[in-house]
This record gives C-alpha cells, sequence and structure tokens, in this order.
C-alpha cells in the first residue's frame, strides 16, 4: 500500500509539472486564442494561435461547454442549444460529454477555470488506472508506475488530450483491469459489475469511434484471455463478459439514445461516406518520429517544413501522425519481449503490431478496414492509442523484467544492440535526407540538434542500467526520472496556457450585439464572429459547425448533404436568407455600398448591417399549402422570393381548426415572452385561424401546449416549426422533452439499480462465507 501511495504521488507531481501554468498559474488549458486571427478580434490582437490544430477545441469544443457551464449555473441542465445553426439538439451532439463524470465534476466552473483540473484528472487517473491494471498483472511498482507515466503522458493522450479521444482513452486500462478481476474470481460479479461502470463511462466519453477502437481491443483482450479456461468456464465469462458490456450501454443510455436519434436525422453518414476514412494511413517515414517527435517540426515550436525541406514526404498534422512514447520506453519494450513469457505481454505484442500495421497501411489492411461496416467510416492513424497503450504496458513488464533480474543477467547486450540499431538507422536517415541537413539554416541544425541529445541520453539510459553493480532502487528511480524528463519534454507547451483576457474576449462590436435584448440571428461572412462561437456571449448564430448536423438544415442552407462542416465559412447569403431570422450581417470591412434591405448598424473593427426586413423568430401566417414533396418545398423556400410571413408549406395536412374571426385584432402578430433552451413561450394573436410559426429547427422530443391541451407541431417550411391556432390571443408553450433521454434515464436506472441489488447480494455472499 505504501508503495502504490509513493506511485500514486509521483504520477501527480510529474502532471502537476507539465499543467502547473493552468492549475497555479490561474490560465486557463485552452487553445482559445486561436479565434483571435479572425474578425473581429485580429485588429485588435493580430497574433498567430498558440496551436492552430486544436481549432476543433476552440470552435466546436469550448463553446458548447462554456453553453452548458452557464446554463448549469442558473439551475438548468439543457437538452437543446439555441444558438447553433436555427436550434440542434446538445446533449445528443456526443463530443462535448456533458455526463462524462470529470465534465460533470467541472461544469459548475466553467471550460476556463476548469480546464487544467479536467486535464489533470484525465491524466491522474489514466495513469493510475494503468498502474492498477499492472499491479493486477502482477508487475511491481516500479513497473507500474513506469507504464503508468509512459501512458498519461503518451503522444495520443498529450495531442488530443482537450478532445473528447483522451476522455474515451483513460478508461481503457482499467476496463482490462476489471476483465482481468472477472477472470481470476470467475465467481463473483464484483468485477463484471466494475466492467460494466467503467463501460459505460468510456462511452460517454464523446467519440464514438474511439470508443469502437477500444470495444474492438477489450473483445479481443477478452478472448485472448479466456482461451485458457475451460470450455464450461469459457461460456459463463463470455455471457458475464457480455451482461457487462450491456449494462454499460443502458448506464450509457441518456446519451446515446439521444445521439444515435440525432444522427437519424443528421447528414452523417452521408458525410462519413465521402471522406474515405478508412484509407487514412500514416507514410512509412512517419516511423521517425517514434525516435524523434518534432523531426517534422509541430504547431507550438514551429519548424514544419523540415519534411520537406529533409526529403521525407508529407508528414503534416502533428496530431495524426504522433504516438511518442520516448526511445527509452521503446528500448523497455524490447527487454519485455526478449525476457518475458506473459500472456499478456504476447497479446499487447500483437495488439501494438495489428494496430501498427493498419496506422501505416500496410495490404491488406486497408481493404479490411473498407469492407468491415462501421470501420469503412472511422480514421484508424488513432489506432495509435492502442499502439501507446500497448507499448506502455511492455514498459512497465520490461523495466520488471530489468529489476529482477540477476546482476549477471540484466539485458547490457540487448541495450548495446538497441542503441546500435539506433544508430543505424539515424544513420540511414541521414544518409537519405543528408543533402536536405547541409541546406539546413543554423537554427533548424540547433533544433535537430536538441532531439539527438534526447536521443543519446536514451541510449545512454539503457545502457547505464544494465550496469551489474547498480542496485535496483537505483535502476527504479533513474527509469522513472528518464521517462518522466523525456515525456515531459514532449509533452510541455503543446496544449497551450492562455490568460483570461484571451479566452473569447467581447470586441466593441460583440458588445454592441449583445446590447439588443430582442431575439435574433447573426450571420458572420468570411468567417467573421467564428461559429460556434457566438454561442459563448449569449448570441444565436445562423452558422453552426458540428460532427453531426441536421440533414433538413443543411439542405436548406446549401442544397445538398454530405458536409460535416457545411457553415463554417460564408460567403455569400442563402438562397433561403429570408427564413433565417438574421438581424445582423457581420463583414470585415465596411462594404461600397448599403446592400438593398440593409443599413449600416456599426463600423468598427468589423461592420455589421441591420436587415431592416427581418420578419422575427415567430411568425403568425394565415394562409398556408400543403406539398406532399418535400424537394419541392426545399425549392420553393430556396428560390430566393419566397417570404415566411405569407404562406405557411407543409408536407401534411394540419389539423381542423375552426373559429370565427377576432374583429378585435387589427393585424396578426407574434411576441415571444419567454425564451430558454428547452423552452419557448409565445403569446400570438390571430384575427382569423392560422398559424403560429416559429424559426426553429423541427426535431423529434419537442411538444406544444396551449390552455392546458397539447398541439401538434407540424414540420414547416422544410425544416422548421409551426401550429395550427384558432382566432383570437393564444398562448403557446413549446418545451423540448425527448423521448430518446427519458427512455435511456429509465434504462440506466433500471440498470444501476440491477447493479447495485447484484453487488449487495454478492457482498452479502462474501459476508457469510
Amino acid at each position: 500500500m505504501r508503495e502504490r501511495r509513493w506511485a500514486f504521488a509521483a504520477l501527480g507531481v510529474v502532471i502537476a509539472l507539465l499543467l502547473h501554468a493552468s492549475l497555479f498559474g490561474g490560465r486557463g488549458l485552452v487553445p482559445a486564442d486561436g479565434v483571435l486571427v479572425a474578425p473581429p478580434w485580429v485588429k485588435s490582437y493580430g497574433r498567430q494561435p498558440s496551436n492552430y490544430l486544436l481549432v476543433d477545441q476552440y470552435t466546436a469544443f469550448l463553446p458548447v461547454k462554456q453553453f452548458f457551464s452557464d446554463e448549469v449555473r442558473q439551475g438548468r441542465f439543457p437538452l437543446w442549444n439555441p444558438h447553433l445553426g436555427s436550434g440542434v439538439p446538445s446533449l445528443a451532439g456526443m463530443q462535448a460529454a456533458a455526463l462524462y463524470p470529470i465534465n460533470l465534476l467541472v461544469s459548475p466552473i466553467g471550460p476556463f477555470a476548469g480546464s487544467g483540473v479536467a486535464a489533470f484528472l484525465k491524466l491522474f487517473f489514466a495513469g493510475v488506472f494503468m498502474m492498477l491494471y499492472l499491479r493486477r498483472l502482477g508487475v511491481s511498482a516500479a513497473g507500474g508506475t513506469a507504464a503508468g507515466i509512459v501512458y498519461a503522458l503518451s503522444g495520443f493522450m498529450i495531442v488530443w488530450l482537450g478532445h473528447p479521444h483522451v476522455n474515451a482513452a483513460v478508461v481503457l486500462p482499467l476496463l482490462l483491469y476489471f476483465i482481468e478481476g472477472q477472470l481470476i474470481e470467475p465467481g463473483r460479479p464484483r468485477a463484471a459489475i466494475g466492467l460494466a461502470v467503467a463501460y459505460a463511462a468510456m462511452l460517454l466519453g464523446g467519440h464514438p469511434p474511439t470508443a469502437v477502437h477500444i470495444t474492438a481491443a477489450i473483445a479481443l483482450y477478452f478472448v485472448f484471455r479466456l482461451s485458457e479456461r475451460g470450455r464450461t468456464l469459457r461460456v459463463r465469462q463470455s455471457l458475464l463478459f457480455l451482461a457487462a458490456l450491456v449494462a454499460g450501454v443502458a448506464l450509457a443510455s441518456p446519451q446515446l439514445l439521444p445521439y444515435f436519434e440525432y444522427y437519424q436525422q443528421s447528414s452523417s453518414a452521408i458525410a462519413s461516406a465521402g471522406l474515405n476514412r478508412w484509407a487514412s494511413h500514416l507514410p512509412p517515414a512517419a516511423l521517425a518520429l517514434f525516435v524523434m517527435p518534432y523531426l517534422a517540426g509541430a504547431p507550438h515550436v514551429g519548424f514544419e517544413d523540415l519534411a520537406g525541406r529533409l526529403g521525407l514526404g508529407n508528414l503534416d498534422n502533428f496530431n495524426e501522425r504522433t504516438g511518442y512514447i520516448g526511445l527509452f520506453t521503446v528500448f523497455l519494450v524490447a527487454v519485455a519481449l526478449a525476457r518475458t513469457r506473459h500472456r499478456a505481454v504476447l497479446f499487447h505484442t500483437l495488439l501494438a503490431a495489428g494496430s501498427l500495421l493498419v496506422v501505416y497501411g500496410v495490404p491488406p489492411f486497408p481493404a479490411l478496414m473498407h469492407a468491415l461496416p462501421v470501420a469503412s467510416d472511422i480514421n484508424h492513424q488513432r489506432l495509435l492509442l492502442l499502439v501507446d497503450f500497448s507499448a506502455a504496458v511492455l514498459a512497465g513488464f520490461g523495466l520488471d523484467a530489468v529489476l529482477r533480474a540477476a546482476p549477471d543477467e540484466r539485458p547490457r547486450r540487448l541495450a548495446i544492440a538497441f542503441s546500435v540499431a539506433i544508430v543505424l538507422v539515424l544513420g540511414l536517415v541521414w544518409q537519405k535526407t543528408g543533402t536536405g541537413l547541409a541546406g539546413l539554416d543554423g537554427s533548424s541544425r540547433s533544433f535537430l540538434l536538441g532531439q539527438l541529445w534526447l536521443v543519446g541520453g536514451g541510449l545512454a539510459v539503457a545502457c547505464f542500467l544494465t550496469l551489474r553493480r547498480l542496485p535496483s532502487r537505483v535502476i527504479a528511480l533513474t527509469a522513472v526520472g528518464w521517462i518522466s524528463i523525456d515525456l515531459l519534454w514532449f509533452a510541455t507547451g503543446y496544449n497551450p496556457a492562455i490568460p483570461r483576457t484571451e479566452y473569447y474576449p467581447a470586441t466593441n462590436a460583440v458588445r454592441e450585439l449583445m446590447r439588443d435584448t430582442s431575439h435574433f440571428r447573426v450571420l458572420g461572412l468570411s468567417s467573421v464572429l467564428t461559429p460556434n462561437t457566438a454561442a459563448v456571449y449569449g448570441l444565436d448564430d445562423a452558422r453552426g459547425k458540428d460532427f453531426t448536423t441536421l440533414k433538413r438544415y443543411e439542405e436548406l442552407i446549401t442544397g445538398q448533404a454530405g458536409n460535416f462542416f457545411f457553415w463554417e465559412s460564408a460567403d455569400r447569403l442563402p438562397a433561403s436568407f429570408p427564413l433565417l431570422d438574421v438581424k445582423y450581417v457581420l463583414v470585415p470591412e465596411r462594404l461600397p455600398s448599403v446592400p438593398d434591405g440593409f443599413e449600416l448598424a456599426y463600423d468598427g473593427e468589423i461592420a455589421m448591417y441591420r436587415y431592416t426586413r427581418v420578419a422575427g423568430r415567430a411568425l403568425v401566417v394565415l394562409d398556408h399549402e400543403v406539398e406532399p414533396n418535400a424537394a419541392a418545398i426545399l425549392t420553393r423556400v430556396r428560390s430566393g422570393s419566397f417570404d415566411p410571413s405569407k404562406t405557411v408549406l407543409l408536407e401534411v395536412p394540419p389539423p381542423a381548426v375552426t373559429s370565427s374571426p377576432d374583429t378585435t385584432i387589427a393585424a396578426p402578430d407574434a411576441r415571444i415572452v419567454s425564451y430558454e433552451p428547452d423552452r419557448v413561450v409565445v403569446e400570438a394573436q390571430l384575427p382569423r385561424s392560422g398559424f403560429l410559426l416559429l424559426l426553429d429547427n423541427f426535431y423529434p422530443g419537442w411538444r406544444a401546449f396551449a390552455a392546458g391541451r397539447e398541439l401538434p407541431i407540424l414540420r414547416a417550411d422544410y425544416t422548421f416549426r409551426a401550429v395550427a391556432l384558432p382566432a383570437g390571443a393564444t398562448t403557446v408553450e413549446f418545451v423540448y422533452q425527448p423521448t430518446s433521454f427519458r427512455a435511456g434515464l429509465i434504462i440506466a436506472l433500471i440498470a444501476g439499480v440491477a447493479l447495485i441489488v447484484v453487488g449487495v447480494h454478492d457482498s452479502r455472499s462474501r459476508a457469510r462465507a
């Protein structure tokens, strides 16, 4: 127990050193300064982002997390986000991972203040779970500590730290820990209960492709480890394993069911098929990055043209190509392969090797990935997660083998052979790039030389630790210390820690928009007010950037579906512009002349034009047409001449509403009384029967009520909502109550109660025994 406490403490210290600026320096571990290169911020700040490759964080994830945090602090848990793309389901978007335990914990303090804490917890628990797993396999505390640090600070974990990929990756060693427990105590369900809870946490992490990779890995692990058991036990344990996974899915149902519902309403399947993700793989030259991770530079250190100048080919996107674990770690992996006969070592060797074959596109693996359902829509370069994970496990076994060996049996020859092999590989690289190296400037040479010093240090440590007279304690401390230094060198700075003043600062133009208290949307052209940043300020944007987009809304804007980021940047007003409730169009500079129907509302760091013909978010429309052909409706609403205030287009006949005209009402009118994410209240006045049209996206789960009775919501004008109303004054309440979420809660509750009952029964059985 004392060794475990010291191991956890060492891991915590190493991670705290990496994250000290965000944990203790008042900075946020968020790359939000990336928006400062775009209007309206660029004229005030005019600086490059700390890490442009983290663009998904500061455009897609952080604004949604900020929205969740703001709502939670007001006592609401929003299931709908009105700020993006005329309204989208928020929880169902998945990648914000609102129900992930760590995100739930830090949500009340916000993504800026909570970023360092969240990152620390992710890396710390990833390392701790790895230590627990290796200890269960019989590895020493020193070996477990080394493996925990390697996994926590591995290339995959660092480059994807602010993405949902790492949320899922954190739980991977815990899943194997519980699988081992299930196999050790086949008659006890405790480990299966833990497996179910851990699997649910992994699914709640918010990244389905990583969840698929991890599920495949743990299934293979279970089958491999179970193959040593007898037939009867294999059947019983297989059923228990499957039951645990099903229970985990059930526990995660409040997230999963809304996601699957959203997926069905989206164009994601079309977009994924067009990307051919299955064909993504790394070139052979990328293998050199396991030795020198910055051989081709990186966003935070520069020198990103080195690969081309050295003749190494195309090594773009540091995130996708990096799985660095340290050269000394690779040596420990070699020791494990040479000196350890544990069955887990064989499995992780096969898993790492198989993953590398897929990552590097060795035939026939690309064709196999293309043929498999689900796998064809996943980027398999990210199997670097499994490479890093298995390498960390093997490194733990390797250090353990060195520590357990008698002084005369330490792998000195292996260390020398390994060093010679690395030198030869570097020599070959030198030969290939010799001409390129000769032409490098002094700063580039110094940059590469610094990495070569680290390579030399790793080889020196490998040889040093195999000396005969070296005490085991010195070996353990030196190994863990060098691994920490190596990986801290690699990881420091990749995830920037920025001051509060650079976290989506409000410019004068933004403040001007925030002063308008009416309900409206904005539309920025040429990437002004980058999507989804308007949500940070509580503004509604007609645009939106997400990895799941409503198919109908995308078709309304572009006329077709199949682009994940169909409106990430707009260069002109869409034909359906009158339906979007856009009051302000934002452009980088003042236009030579004011367009018809607009007036200049602001001229500063950007120009804002007010649309004078905006009809409003809620409209009373007296006339309607029924057109069963949705394509025909799409053509009409995109014609450029369609006026949503005159006629509402429906795909099914509306319910009959009969009432006498109300002569006290001179003109139709609608006024929004309350507008919250999951609830909208509108007061409508109609001189005769007609419709209340709300220019928010039609979506399953929205219900409408008036005078204590429910009104059917009709899909109107291709993608919006309408209800039929009688003449007179009516207050309509729209409430978002998705069946998918409620069903998910019920399923999770049943699963949770069942697991508790099983756990209590098992505890009582143990007590009686």
